[in-house]
């Protein structure tokens, strides 16, 4: 089964470069700000840098490589003009019902639950209309104990600068390596800053421990009011914390129902696009404004499979913001999930 996995997989790491590197602060606008508290560092407030320029890391839950097929970052087909909400409801029903049918492999003593992440975005530097796109993504193998050691591998792309915003030079890469690895208990890995919650027992919806998991209500209205009470902005932190759990890949399908059916009674959710094309898969694609962009994440109708998220620019930006053009689609990300038998292994 496919879905996306958790912007955290991917994000946290982005996230916790831009902190660590070197003597540049990181500081986050409102939009991006928001995605980085909602999943790696949760309530980090962004530290504003006077003597030098602020970079934005857009960040998705997760990660693609071109995602988009054939249309990279350029002009979206996302409607962002409006959309019909009785129909995003109707989609959202049918996915939980196709959901919840879902018979799952369980992960067994020995296995792992192999994790393949990938993120096409845009990295802005803020106050200036500098901006470069960036191929990333990460494997990563849980073990069937989540207190057990897991593995991540870190996957760098391609960093080119973005047609009408070049710099000079080449553009930052960050400072993690093609085929990096990191190891830790729970999925604790060396990048965490210190003073990170205990991640084998502070289960939230982007890092789901089991307990957590059996926390969650079973009720679509008291999860969408779990899903607002973690997202902090309404209706679309709903949906931004929806998506860092489905981006997760790792809830079971009748957890994945509930939320489905929980989106389903959001007012403001529109269909935006019917064909929305993520790694190689179509699916219609589901959303509302949310800050500067425009956040959907897409559903295949044929299965009720989460297949992964975008946020597209919602209006014009000004310079100091990069100058990015209503429709560009600032960031994708994908997923694929599968059991293996050993941990490497693909």
């Amino acid at each position: 089964m496919s879905e996306p996995t958790k912007p955290e997989t991917l994000d946290r790491v982005l996230d916790a470069a831009l902190s660590r590197a070197g003597d540049e602060p990181v500081a986050f606008d409102v939009a991006a700000g928001r995605t980085a508290l909602a999943t790696a560092l949760k309530d980090r407030a962004a530290r504003p840098v006077e003597s030098k320029p602020r970079r934005t890391r857009w960040l998705a839950a997760a990660a693609a490589v071109t995602v988009l097929t054939g249309a990279g970052l350029a002009a979206s087909t996302v409607d962002l003009t409006g959309g019909n909400s009785a129909t995003a409801a109707e989609q959202l029903v049918k996915a939980a019902d196709l959901a919840s049918r879902v018979v799952e492999r369980p992960v067994g003593p020995g296995q792992f639950r192999y994790v393949r992440s990938r993120y096409h975005g845009i990295t802005v530097e803020y106050g200036s209309t500098k901006a470069w796109t960036t191929d990333a993504g990460t494997d990563e193998w849980i073990p069937a104990d989540r207190r057990d050691e897991w593995l991540q591998k870190i996957v760098v792309g391609q960093v080119e600068w973005l047609d009408g915003h070049e710099g000079e030079g080449r553009p930052d890469g960050g400072p993690f390596k093609d085929g990096q690895e990191f190891r830790g208990k729970c999925g604790s890995y060396s990048f965490y800053a210190e003073g990170q919650p205990d991640r084998c027992t502070n289960g939230t919806f982007s890092n789901p421990t089991p307990e957590f998991v059996a926390s969650l209500p079973k009720d679509p209205a008291a999860m969408l009011d779990r899903l607002r009470e973690q997202g902090h902005a309404g209706d679309a932190g709903a949906l931004m914390s929806a998506g860092e759990a489905l981006n997760s890949g790792q809830y079971p399908a009748e957890v994945r129902a509930t939320i489905f059916r929980a989106l389903a009674l959001i007012p403001g959710l529109v269909v935006t696009d019917k064909k929305a094309n993520l790694d190689g898969k179509e699916g219609v694609a589901l959303g509302m404004k949310y800050f500067d962009d425009f956040i959907e994440f897409i559903v295949d109708p044929e299965n009720g499979d989460y297949i992964g998220r975008r946020e597209t620019v919602a209006e014009d930006l000004p310079q100091e913001k990069g100058g990015l053009e209503k429709g560009t689609v600032r960031s994708s990300s994908a997923v694929t999930t599968k059991i293996v038998d050993s941990q490497g292994a693909r």
